[in-house]
């Protein structure tokens, strides 16, 4: 027997999950919306408002196995699904656009999913237990947090707990620090968000500490630190001295917030081929848009690649053309203020070199993920 599965908002979210779960009935109060919604085949669309108890009532809600508001509106989506949990629904999964609004949702006894578009769309269809669909990809599974020196590591912690938290099996974050100052804020960040945590205490130097507690790690994750003229004089600066010390990728936190627009820098060497790999393995996490900056002309043949793999599924790509200075047009784009993050390669091959990749570093306005090229 078919289960029943109620799902408030048909937008682009709505669409991805019933395209996930056949069978969906899908409430949704925009005609244009709801028309494109009724082009899903297997999917019952109806037009109406989705705190309106009799139109919820007509859909049969007493009988639903899971209900899933997915509009915009908070307001809109804890009205419905109140009316769902007075309805006795075993299931009620609700898209939580403020986090401050997580605490009276559950209060409300729901599970928030605060996580945009295909995103929310893996993470419920895993949640209701599809066996026949395969898991969201993860890029990393491991996050290292160094708690440097008297930097609290605020930035670098609360993106990794975005990145941890977005598929159904979460990443595991470890933080390595001098001191147990912060253990115990962090340790209660992670159990709210339902990350797997290790605080590793560690009193030695940057590096020191990175030789010691870096073995399989994922990613390497930051805060923020400018880049000055003496820093290129003197070797001094943190982020520069760990990228030039380690071989896994090395996240700078900026953004702290759920990347929805990528940007990828792209020559013809081997490192672009790697870097895109991770980058849209990162767009289909997050259901993102994925821009490429196509320094110079790229084979054929490294496009029949990247077509191959499943995460370019349901990823908007973006192709942009530099047209002059190769450097000077890529950091005027990546200054644009248009992107969450920026995926790059660290000690370029190509025509990405490392004066515009320590330029980039330092002058981006968003995250900047670099990648050690394993050639």
């Amino acid at each position: 027997m078919m289960k029943k599965r109620i799902i408030v908002g048909g937008g682009r979210t709505g669409r991805e999950l019933a395209m996930q779960l056949p069978g969906s009935i899908i409430i949704e109060s925009d005609p244009e919306a709801a028309k494109k919604s009724s082009k899903i085949q297997g999917v019952k669309v109806v037009t109406g408002d989705g705190t309106d108890e009799k139109l919820l009532q007509s859909v049969g809600i007493d009988g639903a196995d899971a209900f899933i508001a997915l509009t915009e509106n908070d307001d809109v989506n804890y009205r419905s699904a109140s009316i769902a949990k007075r309805y006795g629904v075993s299931k009620v999964i609700v898209r939580v656009e403020d986090p401050e609004n997580e605490e009276k949702f559950r209060d409300l006894d729901v599970e928030s999913v605060m996580f945009p578009t295909k995103m929310v769309a893996n993470f419920i269809g895993d949640l209701l237990c599809c066996e026949e669909k395969e898991p969201v990809s993860r890029p990393f599974d491991r996050l290292l947090v160094p708690h440097i020196a008297k930097t609290t590591a605020e930035k670098a912690f609360k993106e990794a707990l975005l990145i941890a938290s977005a598929s159904r099996k979460k990443a595991k974050i470890e933080v390595v620090s001098y001191d147990r100052s912060e253990q115990k804020m962090m340790e209660k960040k992670a159990k709210k968000w339902d990350v797997p945590f290790e605080f590793l205490l560690d009193e030695g130097e940057l590096i020191d500490m990175l030789k010691h507690n870096i073995h399989n790690t994922d990613c390497i994750i930051v805060d923020d630190e400018k880049i000055t003229i003496l820093d290129r004089i003197f070797p001094r600066n943190i982020i520069l001295n760990l990228m030039r010390s380690v071989t896994s990728p090395v996240l700078v936190a900026r953004s702290c917030s759920y990347y929805r627009h990528i940007l990828v820098l792209l020559d013809s060497s081997p490192a672009s081929e790697q870097n895109l790999t991770i980058a849209l393995q990162i767009a289909h996490l997050f259901g993102a848009d994925l821009s490429l900056l196509l320094l110079e002309e790229i084979p054929p043949e490294f496009w029949g690649r990247i077509k191959e793999l499943k995460t370019v599924e349901n990823v908007n790509i973006t192709k942009l053309k530099v047209e002059g200075n190769v450097m000077i047009e890529a950091v005027k784009e990546v200054k644009s203020e248009k992107y969450d993050l920026i995926v790059m390669p660290w000690r370029g091959t190509g025509l990405i070199r490392s004066s515009m990749i320590r330029k980039i570093v330092n002058d981006a306005s968003c995250s900047v993920l670099t990648v050690c090229t394993k050639l």
